[in-house]
């Protein structure tokens, strides 16, 4: 089938519009309730794994409660575990009695009772299909993850799982359940370019407006959007494909009793504005009990999402990205036609007066979306520099809660300083994204702008995978050169980041102290040497392969 390039747009308009869905990762691996890799993790025998079928019976399940809760969250789309790695189909498929189905006490279809209540509801359903990885199956290959305690490798015959299971049962929920918004496929080491193309064509054969994400195949180019790694928030313009952040409100995916580890509210609505600003969506898991139920700590937080998205839809939905190419100390930024949003986190956020830079068009009206008062705001021009800035006095206290939402009314088209420029709190921050890249020096170049001069202490940004160890991924000689002036630094582990805009579980931000240098005003170039330069990722999951990432390099003003 042949989809151009407008019909391609006209596709992903809706999901990019909607910027915010649901994950639910369900299925048997509820019960043992150990996240959903338990029956790989225990090497679980197929024979003793099946037995947990008998015990399924999520009789509180309620398909309303739970598309509710994803619309009362300010949620557009919902992308459920049809199947997942361990084989155990959620829906009743009629080529594997090992299903929900034919195969419980419960006999109940839900993703038929889903489909129903997101109809009726106005959500967008979704289905994760687990295509490659199924260790119930005995013909099931993958690159790295099998089923190698109860079968051999040697005996698999691919085909006969993919012809008989894996196209089929996505036929199956492709023909049987209404419009899908998008098939969520996942890890797909192993599968060739014939076989992931011939999978997206199944779907937009079955299904043209059904969308498939980019872990369909790890062939660079397949796909309608890029799905980063679990986790993973990219830096600003890191992706040319329109992308998702598929996260976790704790670290598991699947049900675990013992992951209590959840994350704040506030720290979530940073992660979704922050996504939001780069252009991206967020999918945002919960992993709901043998029951039936999605854990009262998830729900808790899904309805404080929920509230402020509520007072503030008007800057997250339906937005274009952030026109800067860095991220803010104080916060986000998105935008839509005549107006800009900028969104205060409250916990970096200065007192008295918030000050932009670069922004060059003039501001009729700046006011905060939770009510609406008017606010006093001051533009000026520096020829000296070419440097814009935008002051904006700030109420002794923020009206919402976590992040606040100003909106900026335009008396002009858009236009801002594109350029890495020096901001408000004197610090210059230089995303590897966007670097001039050197392989064979192994060099990254940026150009910035210094408008108020002094001394600067150079600090190397890194994310590390946990339990690396940082002598042998991370600590190698980098040689920062500007303005004459030359650092040649192995660099330690300075500060560890508890709070990271943009890193998180596996990973965590660390900061390294590489010296000071000493600039005036004026426009420069930078240059860092380090065996750790490399372009930005082309396709899927190169996030999660990585020990050690180089980010960026900031220059902070030494008071």
């Amino acid at each position: 089938m042949l989809i151009t390039e407008t019909d391609e747009k006209s596709r992903l308009q809706w999901w990019k519009d909607a910027k915010f869905g649901l994950f639910i990762h369900w299925g048997l691996y509820a019960l043992p309730a150990k996240g959903e890799w338990a029956m790989y993790a225990a090497r679980t025998p197929v024979a003793e794994y099946e037995q947990l079928a008998k015990q399924f019976n999520p009789v509180k399940f309620s398909a309303k409660e739970w598309v509710n809760l994803a619309k009362t969250a300010g949620m557009k789309y919902l992308v459920i575990t049809a199947k997942h790695h361990d084989g155990f189909a959620m829906f009743h498929s009629k080529v594997e009695k090992f299903n929900i189905v034919d195969a419980t006490p419960f006999q109940r279809d839900p993703i038929k009772e889903l489909a129903e209540e997101c109809q009726k509801q106005g959500i967008k359903l979704c289905f994760y299909y687990s295509h490659v990885i199924d260790w119930h199956h005995p013909h099931s290959i993958h690159e790295y993850y099998n089923n190698t305690w109860d079968y051999q490798l040697e005996d698999k015959a691919f085909y006969r799982y993919w012809n008989q299971i894996a196209k089929p049962q996505v036929k199956e929920l492709l023909t049987r359940y209404g419009p899908i918004g998008l098939m969520w496929f996942d890890t797909a080491g192993g599968l060739s370019k014939k076989d992931s193309r011939e999978m997206v064509d199944l779907v937009h054969n079955l299904q043209p407006d059904c969308l498939v994400n980019s872990r369909v195949s790890h062939w660079p180019g397949m796909g309608d959007y890029q799905s980063k790694g679990d986790n993973e928030i990219p830096m600003y313009a890191e992706d040319t494909k329109p992308w998702e952040t598929p996260m976790t409100l704790n670290k598991s995916w699947g049900y675990h009793i013992q992951d209590q580890d959840w994350k704040k509210p506030e720290s979530i609505i940073y992660k979704l504005v922050n996504i939001v600003s780069k252009g991206g969506n967020l999918l945002l898991n919960v992993g709901p009990t043998a029951e039936g139920l999605i854990p009262e700590q998830s729900t808790k937080r899904l309805l404080e999402i929920g509230d402020w998205i509520n007072r503030n839809s008007e800057a997250i939905y339906e937005t274009d990205p952030s026109p800067f190419p860095y991220e803010f100390d104080w916060g986000a930024i998105t935008v839509k036609s005549g107006k800009v949003y900028l969104h205060l986190y409250h916990k970096y956020c200065p007192q008295n007066e918030l000050v932009l830079c670069g922004l060059k068009c003039k501001v009729a009206k700046a006011y905060f979306l939770a009510n609406g008062i008017p606010l006093e705001t001051n533009q000026s021009y520096q020829a000296e520099g070419d440097h814009h800035e935008l002051r904006i006095l700030l109420p002794s206290e923020l009206p919402d809660q976590y992040v606040s939402v100003m909106a900026l009314e335009l008396d002009e088209q858009l236009e801002v300083d594109e350029s890495f420029i020096q901001q408000a709190s004197g610090t210059i921050k230089l995303d590897l994204v966007h670097a001039d890249i050197d392989l064979k020096k192994q060099q990254a170049t940026w150009d910035f702008k210094v408008v108020n001069p002094g001394t600067f202490e150079v600090v190397l940004v890194n994310f590390k995978k946990e339990g690396v160890d940082w002598a042998e991924d991370g600590g190698k000689k980098h040689v920062v050169n500007v303005n004459g002036q030359r650092l040649e630094v192995i660099p330690k582990e300075d500060i560890i980041l508890e709070e990271s805009q943009s890193c998180q579980y596996p990973y965590r931000e660390v900061n390294s102290n590489l010296g000071r240098i000493k600039l005036h005003r004026d426009t420069f170039t930078l240059s860092l040497i380090s065996d750790t330069v490399r372009e930005k990722p082309q396709f899927t999951e190169i996030w999660q392969a990585e020990a050690v990432k180089l980010r960026a390099i900031k220059l902070i003003p030494v008071i």
